[in-house]
């Protein structure tokens, strides 16, 4: 009995160990600490291995992005010059000769704090504005695209003024097709541009006045060619018709990043000036000329 007693003993003991042991074993398995995590900015070669494009498939992305390119530029590339005349020019361009050097001194003055200011802001579309007719908006845009242009900028002046366009006039030249009639005809964006010499800045021309400028304005197909002309200039000067003249003036101010205000003194009175930039923020007016003050 007693042997019996210590087998049973001895076999429950064996048992009870084989039980602890197993679970050990499951412990020990619960409890194992994960492993580390790989940290969140270390780069997975692996992973980025298997997405990367081929040596072939990068060198056909490349090229298909040069040949769009390529096309772009292709298509914007002013598709005339011209010569300007100072015997033709308004006298009014005193940057484009030497008849008063006083005024053009005023005009690099002008270019710089715009190159400077450009520097530190997005400045690259500038809306060339007035209140009324009559305020020397358009000859401050021109002097001043041509001030910039001395300055070894690249210029692009867009004739907005839907209404009473005259930059053609004032620099006394012409031009077969402008921004209505490229549109118009579907044709590449630089069959309306024309480079004005010897100063090198490009002008896009509106030849005649438009009765539904808004409609142009608000055109996809406008804003496409603008586009397609961006690349290639720090500077996209636009004339503007005057602000209190029509309704539409905020679709003119869409098209800048700011404006800059002309106010002859005489012709523009405070309330004027007031009514016309009260659309506008403070931060999208770059300043205010004095035009023809003496």
């Amino acid at each position: 009995m007693g042997t019996v007693y210590e087998a049973m003993n001895k076999a429950q003991a064996e048992r009870a160990r084989a039980v602890t042991a197993s679970l050990k074993v499951d412990n020990s398995e619960h409890n194992r600490e994960p492993a580390p995590e790989q940290p969140a900015d270390e780069f997975d070669f692996i992973r980025y291995s298997l997405n990367t494009p081929t040596a072939a498939e990068l060198e056909r992305l490349q090229s298909k992005m040069d040949a769009a390119a390529f096309t772009r530029k292709n298509d914007a590339r002013p598709a005339r010059e011209v010569e300007v005349n100072v015997s033709r020019i308004d006298p009014h361009l005193v940057t484009f000769y030497d008849g008063d050097p006083r005024a053009s001194a005023e005009y690099t003055k002008l270019a710089g704090s715009l190159i400077a200011t450009a520097g530190a802001r997005e400045l690259k579309r500038l809306l060339v504005a007035s209140a009324r007719h009559g305020e020397g908006r358009t000859s401050v845009l021109l002097n001043l695209a041509c001030a910039l242009s001395h300055a070894k900028k690249r210029v692009l002046v867009v004739d907005s003024d839907f209404k009473r366009p005259s930059v053609l006039r004032m620099l006394g030249v012409e031009a077969e097709a402008g921004i209505v009639e490229a549109l118009a005809g579907n044709s590449p964006a630089g069959t309306a541009a024309v480079k004005v010499q010897p100063h090198g800045f490009v002008v896009l021309p509106v030849l005649k006045k438009l009765e539904s400028p808004a409609e142009l304005l608000a055109s996809p197909s406008f804003h496409e060619m603008l586009s397609l002309f961006e690349p290639d200039y720090d500077f996209m000067l636009f004339d503007s018709w005057p602000l209190l003249d029509s309704a539409d003036a905020n679709l003119l101010v869409r098209l800048a990043a700011t404006t800059l205000m002309v106010v002859r003194p005489g012709k523009t009175t405070p309330g004027h000036l007031g009514r016309a930039i009260a659309p506008l923020a403070e931060e999208n007016i770059f300043g205010v000329v004095l035009n023809r003050a003496a």
